[in-house]
């Protein structure tokens, strides 16, 4: 969940900045290979960014990173609530690059330590880049394009795809960090009655965001759950800390850990959006993943999935 004050709404929803300069990156494409970073200059400071597919499109910064790069809190924050944690974010808009090739671009900051392995971490659209590509591993004879729409509705909070589940609208992301699926609560209840669900093993702790872990269950379906010619698999369903889950039809998931985004920048009104993180375990066999921005498509190279066996 998200809550957002002042002009936060603008800092998730607009195309940042305008002064960038020619040479900035909004005028090449990204390229980066799993498990190597994004290296820039903030503020005349080497940083390590850790790019992710699932990111939001605020670059953020670990404690120690913001303070060794200069940032200093404006009047534009938001609080991103996982569960019964709640995290602050102050921003700075700060300078990137080199004097003779320098933009600037808002940059997100807390109190703790949000990434292991590199100062930050960046979505897909955070640099604004034509396009952006990560490459899973190199190319080999069947791999074809699985291609899908970008969806707007989650702004800069999400570089998102639509996948409709019995009429019911679910934004998934591709995680590049998690080997399972991983589903907001009201959006298993949904998967579950459209495929035949069912809970499967005992609640665990899973890792959701920014350090932060909170209760899973596995979901076991009868019938596959597609996106487009993907079988996603090896599905977690977010559920509460307290209350009985003994069958996923029964229990009131809408309730609990939504992960619903509130805005209050003048407005109280409140839209939940349901959420799917698709691991490895889904795309684990593709090359790679590449946004391609102006022509609104995000744009698969795999083989063809080996095939499942149902396990509800």
């Amino acid at each position: 969940m998200l809550r957002a004050s002042f002009a936060v709404a603008a800092l998730f929803m607009m195309t940042m900045p305008a002064s960038a300069k020619a040479s900035a990156p909004e005028k090449a494409d990204i390229i980066m290979r799993i498990g190597e970073t994004f290296d820039t200059i903030i503020n005349d400071q080497p940083i390590r960014f850790h790019m992710a597919p699932d990111a939001i499109s605020v670059p953020t910064l670990n404690a120690d990173a913001a303070k060794r790069a200069g940032l200093e809190p404006s009047m534009i924050g938001y609080v991103y609530v996982i569960g019964p944690e709640k995290i602050a974010f102050r921003t700075d808009n700060v300078a990137y690059g080199t004097q003779d090739a320098s933009f600037r671009r808002r940059t997100a900051f807390s109190n703790r330590q949000i990434v292991a392995a590199a100062d930050g971490i960046a979505g897909p659209e955070t640099f604004s880049s034509a396009r952006t590509t990560f490459i899973l591993r190199d190319p080999q004879p069947g791999d074809r394009a699985i291609t899908f729409p970008l969806d707007k509705e989650l702004g800069r909070s999400q570089t998102s795809v639509r996948l409709d589940v019995g009429g019911h609208q679910i934004y998934a992301a591709f995680s590049t960090d998690r080997v399972e699926s991983l589903v907001t609560a009201t959006g298993g209840r949904w998967i579950a009655d459209a495929n035949g669900g069912r809970f499967a093993g005992e609640a665990r702790a899973a890792p959701i965001l920014y350090g932060v872990s909170r209760p899973v269950r596995s979901l076991a379906m009868a019938r596959p759950l597609v996106l487009g010619e993907l079988e996603i698999r090896n599905l977690a369903v977010r559920v509460s800390d307290m209350g009985d889950a003994q069958g996923i039809a029964e229990s009131r998931l809408e309730d609990q850990d939504a992960d619903e985004i509130v805005v209050t920048a003048d407005s109280t009104r409140k839209v939940p959006k349901q959420r799917l993180y698709i691991g490895m375990d889904t795309i684990g066999h593709c090359a790679s993943i590449t946004y391609d921005f102006a022509a609104g498509t995000v744009t698969l190279m795999c083989p063809a999935q080996s095939r499942s066996v149902p396990t509800a």
